[in-house]
């Protein structure tokens, strides 16, 4: 996997080296792909999506799922990982968010750009290909006359930074389209830039197909109960509530953990990954609080709860001094259970085991709120 993304690499700064050029001819099969595919009145597909992030030569690799069944101007029903079963109706999403549960909630309030990413049109992209102005190259990648595929490559002018914090260094798409039956299999989507001064790159790999043997959608198999509204969802935890139990992996140990093996103490729980700037903004301050109560009956735990691999969550650990105890692995419902809607968002639990704070995202006085919450929890004199 590391030899063919530097390799990749390698082929693509070459190819931005040797100057820019427009292919039409490599324009028009895009457009013919996007048109036959959006011509379809119904598409039942299969699609498998890899998501590499690379921060400091670390490697994080994510993969998924889906199988979708799309009836043009009436609904988009589809499966993730064998787990989640979604299906949209006009601007309504209803959710069975655990397979053994045959529960349906409903929203119109969700993120639309998330769930698009597990369209089949998402090879193509939402608009028909054209000559932007971000567009800095467009041509084939070899030569039209051999192999299976079409394989063009569609190369973006550097953006300006955005943040303080980032800037833009190579941004591409390369395109694998299907000589045959002219529809787009594959895409590549490469973008490298500089995050707070180290290069950081991601890589998201889409792979499409119809689906032949998909079984028609049963409407009244999917709503086996009536829908209910989902409102909770998004919410925080109400102080006062008992935290819901979770088991994750402490990534340090690699040895099971859970909530219950707190009973009695103070704690801080920290929910976090990797990509977040917010979330890497606020870790030292929690540090901070972990030090500060490090002989009392305080418990500062991290949770990253999107990130699967360990070296990458101990290299970044490690390189910016974070000992405060780390868990990860924690499973499909935990974000649901907890309600998180926003990252970082971290909780003061009392030895009680109910809910004293919530903190959602980081403001000035975040780690002021924290401290005040655990030292009541510590001056508390009531029942444990």
């Amino acid at each position: 996997m590391k030899r063919l993304i530097i390799s990749f690499s390698i082929t693509l700064i070459t190819c931005t080296c040797l100057g820019q050029s427009i292919d039409t001819s490599a324009l028009q099969i895009l457009q013919k792909s996007y048109d036959k595919l959006a011509a379809m009145k119904n598409i039942a597909y299969r699609m498998n999506m890899v998501d590499t992030m690379i921060r400091e030569n670390i490697f994080t690799v994510r993969k998924s799922s889906v199988r979708g069944t799309i009836k043009k101007d009436a609904y988009w029903h589809l499966s993730i990982n064998n787990k989640l079963e979604w299906l949209v109706r006009g601007d309504t999403l209803y959710k069975k968010e655990n397979p053994d549960i045959q529960s349906v909630t409903f929203t119109t309030n969700w993120n639309r750009h998330e769930v698009a990413s597990a369209s089949i049109h998402t090879i193509l992209g939402n608009q028909r290909p054209s000559l932007g102005k971000r567009i800095a190259s467009l041509q084939f990648v070899q030569d039209t006359a051999a192999g299976e595929f079409y394989v063009i490559d569609e190369i973006y002018k550097n953006i300006d930074s955005e943040t303080d914090e980032t800037q833009s260094k190579l941004t591409f798409d390369r395109f694998f389209i299907n000589k045959k039956s002219h529809l787009a299999s594959r895409r590549i989507k490469y973008a490298k830039w500089l995050d707070r001064g180290e290069e950081a790159v991601d890589i998201y790999d889409f792979t499409a197909s119809l689906d032949t043997s998909s079984i028609p959608f049963n409407s009244a198999a999917f709503f086996a109960s009536p829908p209910v509204k989902e409102t909770a969802r998004f919410t925080t935890l109400k102080a006062g509530t008992i935290a819901p139990p979770f088991k994750a992996t402490d990534v340090r140990t690699g040895k099971p953990v859970s909530l219950a093996g707190l009973k009695g103490k103070v704690v801080l729980l920290d929910f976090w990954y990797l990509s977040c700037a917010p979330c890497r903004e606020l870790m030292p301050k929690i540090q901070k609080l972990h030090e500060k109560f490090g002989k009392e009956n305080v418990v500062v735990i991290g949770i990253n709860v999107r990130d699967s691999a360990p070296k990458a969550i101990m290299h970044f650990l490690n390189a910016k001094h974070i000992s405060y105890p780390q868990y990860y692995q924690t499973g499909q419902l935990l974000a649901w259970d907890y309600k998180l809607q926003a990252f970082p968002t971290t909780l003061v639990l009392g030895r009680d085991g109910k809910v004293k704070l919530v903190e959602t995202g980081l403001g000035p006085n975040t780690e002021l709120k924290l401290e005040q919450a655990i030292r009541k929890e510590l001056e508390f004199k009531g029942p444990n």
